[in-house]
């Protein structure tokens, strides 16, 4: 038995050496004195198992190799490609400069696209931008409901309706340039003084030419504030007092009286002064404010009689007294249960003055709503209430006492009950202070005035000129382009070609990369082989050779900076007709596409090679994974099987050694009993 374990032993011990690496690592420890020898069974097993693993991780190995060097390669053309494109921003719009003869009457602004040459323009009008003014005092008080006003903006014939968060100047004025900057400028503006004052907003257009511009919303106010009194505040009506102002049917109007920042509503019996006066002193107001006629005139005849409105406490506030716009309806007799509303008079359809289309506030109950309709006709203002508000109410168009040119629109309730249904016009707030005209100008001397609703205009692809003034005559402007940023960057073009070539290069030869043999080398060499024999027929520059690029045996380029310098100086434009644009043609539109084909993110060459490669990687490492993880389950196997088999023996061998010491203890007894 001794002898056959030596021998297994020997043999075991041979072949474990291949292996040593895996048998330290998960060394066999056995109670046995074959352990060892179990040991190298299970070590030269897993060695013959990782044979196909070991030689796809040489695979993985030359795979990453591959990977690394297309990722390098990736990053030079990626380099290269950056070296056109600097050749075709140094052609582009910031490498040019303009001289201009009068510099009073246009800048100009080179852009992509420019040429080299001579334009000449003469400017006979800047033209206007349309402004307006606020005719009175900016009317902030909010509304007695509380609600913020809605308006009307007016802008070249078309209305567009807004609701700012409160009735100041500044609000309104904010939420037109938030929402209509594209038609209008509006600022808030104060013709006051610091102590009084006099908020207005002044409206610009955003284009050159004719436009009305006006706003539409609740009247201004009536009183214009005046300096503290005592400490009390005080405003005077800022015009003679008008006591005729009725609505139809005879209705006294209904006043918006603001005391601070509230507004209440008062509807004196009749317009007179003093009646409103009196109104406004006993009302449950009167002990907030108090209202009396004055008179402004000199010597006091003829009478310019005026209210004026003194608060009872101290401290600044705004008093003020607004006039809400006429009521157009008389209320009816109820129509089967339904609240009915006809226009008082014959409908008035004078258009607005200024060409705008006049905005209707619709009070249905206690709710107001806007319309503007297109034109002020009787059919059309109720074409606009049913298009819009026909749920609420019902209009038509009826003749009334007058015949066929009395026409009149009634008002119906659509649900049943009493209910106010009126119609009121909003009022015009703004004046005109510029009408607005276009910009005027000729260019090279064309005899054709060309009309502009802009000050920026374009006379060539590229050269755009902005109008400062009128001109005495025509105005030169000389635009040029630098040689210096097209020489750093062919200089720049002719390095990284370079450098990309002896990058392609170093993957062939004895000493070849790991790419050797592959098809991708072919592409890459064939797309640099056309970038550096680009040539262009019928042009005055044929090659790159005319620009300073000469071309060696070797494959590289050598940049003449002379070489440019007298191109550009003689043919600047032959120079920028053979480079061209990576759009448009020329070197740059065949290198560009070139370069595209190697380098675009879904279908370049190079893009695709490195995916590719990149997926095989991933696969490999799968297999590999796998393969080593049935591996591990050998060794774990084997070593479950002879850890058995190495108890066995062990116990074999305790048995061996407990019979033997009995034999020689028996020995031992018979020796001493002789």
């Amino acid at each position: 038995m001794g002898t056959v374990s030596n021998s297994l032993a020997s043999s075991l011990v041979t072949t474990s050496g291949s292996n040593s690496s895996s048998s330290s690592s998960n060394y066999f420890m056995g109670a046995s004195s074959y352990s060892k020898d179990f040991q190298a069974v299970i070590d030269r097993a897993v060695a013959i198992a990782s044979l196909p693993i070991n030689l796809l991780t040489a695979q993985q190995t030359a795979l990453t190799t591959q990977s690394t060097d297309l990722k390098n390669l990736d990053t030079q053309f990626t380099k290269l490609q950056a070296a056109v494109q600097g050749i075709g921003t140094a052609l582009g719009g910031s490498a040019f400069q303009s001289t201009i003869s009068d510099t009073s009457a246009v800048s100009a602004s080179i852009g992509d696209g420019a040429v080299e040459g001579d334009y000449t323009i003469d400017v006979t009008s800047i033209g206007a931008y349309a402004k307006s003014l606020t005719t009175q005092t900016w009317n902030s008080a909010p509304d007695p409901s509380g609600n913020p006003a809605t308006y009307t903006l007016m802008a070249g014939g078309k209305s567009y309706s807004f609701t700012a968060a409160d009735n100041s100047a500044a609000t309104v004025a904010s939420a037109i340039n938030s929402q209509y900057s594209n038609l209008v400028q509006a600022l808030a503006v104060n013709v006051g003084s610091a102590d009084i004052p006099d908020w207005r907003i002044s409206l610009k257009s955003a284009r050159l030419g004719p436009m009305n511009l006006d706003i539409q919303g609740p009247p201004p106010g009536l009183q214009q504030q005046q300096s503290l009194v005592d400490g009390h505040a005080t405003s005077q009506t800022a015009a003679a007092w008008n006591s005729a102002l009725d609505h139809p049917g005879g209705k006294p109007a209904t006043y918006n009286l603001t005391i601070g920042g509230k507004s209440y509503t008062l509807t004196p019996s009749d317009n007179n002064i003093q009646t409103v006066v009196n109104t406004i002193n006993n009302s449950l107001y009167g002990s907030q404010v108090t209202a009396a006629v004055v008179n402004v005139a000199q010597g006091g005849d003829p009478a310019d009689n005026r209210i004026q409105l003194t608060s009872r406490s101290t401290g600044a506030m705004n008093l003020d007294l607004e006039r809400q716009p006429p009521g157009i309806q008389q209320q009816q007799a109820l129509n089967n249960g339904f609240a009915v509303s006809r226009t008082a008079g014959t409908w008035d359809s004078t258009p607005d003055p200024l060409g705008n289309p006049t905005t209707y506030r619709l009070l249905v109950g206690s709710k107001t709503y806007s319309i503007t309709p297109s034109d002020n006709h009787a059919q059309t203002v109720a074409d606009a209430i049913n298009t819009q508000y026909g749920s609420l109410v019902e209009a038509q168009v009826v003749t009334g006492p007058g015949g066929d040119s009395d026409q009149r629109i009634q008002l119906t309730g659509i649900h049943a009950g009493a209910m106010n249904l009126d119609l009121q016009k909003t009022a015009s707030l703004q004046h005109t202070q510029v009408g607005g005209t276009l910009a005027t100008y000729e260019v090279v001397n064309s005899g054709k005035t060309v009309s502009s609703n802009t000050r920026s205009v374009s006379v060539a692809p590229g050269v755009t000129l902005t109008l400062l003034g009128q001109s005495d005559g025509p105005v030169d402007v000389t635009v040029t382009r630098s040689t210096s940023a097209l020489n750093t960057a062919l200089s720049t073009f002719a390095d990284t070609y370079n450098a990309t070539v002896d990058l392609v290069a170093a993957q062939r030869g004895q000493s070849a990369g790991s790419l050797q043999g592959q098809s991708i080398l072919s592409s890459l060499s064939r797309a640099l082989s056309s970038i550096s024999t680009y040539s262009s027929s019928g042009g005055a520059i044929s090659g790159l050779n005319g620009l300073g690029l000469d071309l060696g045996k070797d494959g590289h380029f050598t940049y003449n900076a002379f070489g440019l310098m007298s191109a550009d100086l003689s043919n600047s434009t032959g120079v920028t007709a053979f480079l061209g644009s990576a759009a448009g043609g020329g070197f740059l539109k065949a290198v560009t596409d070139a370069l595209n084909n190697l380098e675009d993110p879904n279908n370049g060459l190079l893009k695709l090679s490195e995916t590719d490669t990149q997926s095989r990687l991933t696969a490999l490492g799968a297999n590999i994974s796998d393969r080593q993880a049935k591996v591990d389950q050998l060794r774990v196997h084997l070593q479950n099987q002879m850890a058995a088999a190495d108890a066995l023996i062990a116990t074999m061998q305790q048995q061996y050694s407990y019979l033997t010491s009995m034999f020689q203890a028996q020995q031992t007894a018979d020796q001493m009993y002789k």
